[in-house]
């Protein structure tokens, strides 16, 4: 029973897109992975995943309650109704993972699978062969200077005023590498701003509990 839900578990994860889909056994227990299995990309309720699953609705909203707070799945509530939605493992679970700045035991395991997963996939897969041009060059005899663009105040201020909430995490990219060993040189963690109804999730549950 585990390994086949773990088997489908692996292909849904795969429907979503992203990278180290195969991981998933390592995160999810096989009760999460079949809940997981049952939930869609669009936001849904505890009573409209548990009667798809033919399942006790309070049951099921226990396992996606633990799910939402390890970062298996995303939640939000609108007008008074908690939601629930699924999420590949990239941009998704793996961020989950490393925003609340931990350093258990299992999230050194988890950094350390995920990069030794990225190695492996990386040397199986090698270079790939392109049988034909990606690119092709148009001479326009202009100059054509290139640059980056700097944003004035008031033009990032209309971005972040669309948003009532906003919150600022940990850099899942530098906690991943610091929990492998890496040397970090010390560059702050907590540099990343989310917006909106993830600023709300990762808020609710994510952040470090003072």
């Amino acid at each position: 029973m585990n390994q086949q839900v773990h088997q489908e578990l692996l292909e849904v994860m795969k429907s979503r897109r992203g990278p180290y889909a195969s991981l998933a056994e390592e995160l999810f227990t096989p009760e999460e992975a079949e809940v997981n299995n049952a939930l869609s990309r669009k936001p849904s309720t505890a009573n409209d995943i548990s009667g798809k699953m033919n399942r006790d609705e309070d049951e099921i909203r226990e396992i996606l309650e633990k799910m939402a707070d390890k970062g298996l799945c995303a939640t939000f509530t609108s007008n008074d109704v908690r939601f629930y939605q699924g999420v590949p493992f990239m941009p998704g679970i793996f961020e989950y993972q490393f925003i609340p700045g931990g350093e258990t035991e299992r999230d050194k395991k988890i950094a350390e699978l995920i990069h030794e997963y990225k190695k492996a996939y990386m040397a199986a897969k090698g270079v790939t062969k392109i049988d034909y041009p990606v690119t092709r060059v148009i001479p326009v005899n202009k100059t054509v200077k290139a640059g980056n663009t700097v944003h004035t105040y008031d033009q990032v201020t209309t971005y972040i005023e669309k948003y009532d909430t906003i919150g600022v995490g940990t850099c899942y990219c530098r906690q991943a590498a610091k929990l492998r060993g890496e040397d970090i040189h010390d560059m702050p963690l907590d540099v990343c701003l989310w917006f909106g109804k993830i600023a709300d999730y990762m808020i609710e549950r994510l952040a470090e509990s003072d």
